[in-house]
């Protein structure tokens, strides 16, 4: 029997009729790092931890660990129920949920990812390495692969198990002073085109050489997907979250149905079968659904969870993070509706803005309008005449991205996975009017 159930149905048994939910994650993964175009780090772990979380009367209590052995689960549930009558009550707390009959989940899993050797991803390491020492550039990066299992079950008789195996490249090339970056993440590592992330990687070093300076304004901007997703994946989760919207701290509060974006984005919340696909259930073992958030610039729904939908006497959409938490539930598998032409298409469009590869150092200044602030990176060109003519030094923005994301121009017609919160798919954007606060000396 699988240890994970074994260890639930001995936790349930502990729990002496107390309702007992137990959420267990195991992750198996290997990292490649290399710098100066050498390896310099080589790691894999494998880890299975636990968390078990106990109710009645009103009360809570939550214990984490990570030893299965009979004495330390007697230790863990004791030291759990032993909590438990200490809490105070919280008029809010719900009962542990019921199990629901869940969507059958899109095959994230595959062999070949999980199983991959250090020779595999040092040879991959070793490609960019070659290439950039006949160039006289210089290599960064990491390249790295696991599988995780995730279980929620409780003693109501739910049970909800999540497989997936994960592999990223992500490489920064330097060359002089000039700097490029390229990244890709994958569930199956076939789909990773190592060597168009290279040669992109090698191309905007190349050209990043002398950058100049340029004065801080409002620009046209064209960015690409991974600069993109960035700001709307923090658009989303404070923009869409259930209980941000229910404290009032959301700029959808009283906008459901308003068209607050350009007509050129619509966004969608889906884990089940999208390009952004993830777990069917949530951390309470619901089903999660397909969520419209933005259509054609409409504002349509936020998330919820179990909590948040019945303070806002509505439907859970099966988001809940784990339990209890402090942020409630937000939106974690992104899908961004593609446009029309390529980054290309966009560059030509724009008489004189500048072009974004990669954001670094975002954060969040005023969650209830979602103003940022953070820097380009690795890779930032001026476009005059829908040509770039030069790169320019790193430049700091502070732009509001409800203002921002309401001057859409155009949006590419290819969407790519990229790492944020969670997963996003998100092609390139053209944004007119963005605010480049200052400029940097590197």
């Amino acid at each position: 029997m699988n240890n994970i159930e074994t260890v639930c149905k001995k936790m349930f048994r502990l729990a002496k009729g107390t309702q007992c939910e137990v959420l267990a994650e195991r992750r198996e993964g290997a990292l490649t790092r290399f710098a100066d175009n050498v390896i310099s780090q080589n790691v894999a772990s494998s880890s299975t931890d636990f968390s078990a979380r106990f109710l009645a009367d009103g009360r809570s209590a939550k214990i984490n660990f990570n030893q299965t052995d009979d004495d330390s689960l007697k230790r863990a549930a004791a030291s759990g129920l032993a909590i438990l009558k200490k809490q105070k009550k919280d008029p809010d707390l719900l009962p542990l949920a019921r199990p629901r009959a869940l969507a059958k989940e899109k095959n994230l899993y595959f062999r070949e990812t999980a199983g991959l050797t250090p020779l595999f991803r040092a040879e991959k390491a070793a490609e960019l390495a070659k290439a950039c020492k006949r160039t006289g550039q210089t290599a960064y990066g990491t390249f790295e692969n696991g599988a995780t299992e995730l279980v929620i079950a409780n003693n109501l008789g739910l049970f909800a198990r999540h497989t997936e195996t994960y592999a990223m490249h992500g490489v920064t090339v330097r060359d002089r002073d000039g700097f490029g970056w390229a990244e890709y993440p994958a569930h199956d590592v076939n789909e990773i085109p190592f060597a168009g992330l290279n040669d992109t990687a090698r191309a905007k070093a190349a050209a990043s050489r002398s950058p100049k300076e340029i004065k801080p304004g409002r620009y046209t901007v064209v960015m690409e997907p991974a600069a993109a997703a960035d700001l709307l994946s923090y658009l989303a989760v404070y923009g869409f979250g259930g209980q941000f919207y229910n404290e009032g701290r959301s700029f959808i509060c009283g906008k459901l149905g308003k068209k607050l974006f350009s007509p050129l984005l619509t966004l969608e919340e889906n884990s089940l079968d999208g390009p952004a696909a993830g777990m069917t259930f949530d951390y309470e073992g619901q089903p999660r659904g397909k969520v419209p958030l933005i259509a054609a610039g409409v504002i349509k729904s936020p998330v919820h969870d179990r909590k948040s939908a019945k303070a806002a006497k509505t439907a859970s959409t099966g988001h809940a993070l784990p339990q209890p938490n402090s942020m409630g539930p937000i939106p974690l598998n992104l899908a961004v509706k593609p446009g029309q032409g390529a980054l290309a298409d966009l560059v030509k469009g724009t008489e004189r803005g500048i072009l974004v590869t990669q954001f670094h150092y975002t954060n969040l200044l005023k969650p209830q309008v979602v103003e940022m602030t953070g820097m380009t990176r690795n890779g930032t060109f001026m476009i005059e005449n829908g040509r770039i003519t030069f790169p320019i030094r790193n430049m700091r923005f502070t732009q509001n991205m409800v203002e921002a994301f309401a001057n859409v121009e155009a949006v590419s017609g290819t969407a790519v996975p990229c790492a944020a919160w969670g997963a996003v798919s998100c092609p390139a954007f053209r944004i007119a009017n963005f605010n480049f606060s200052s400029s940097t000396k590197f």
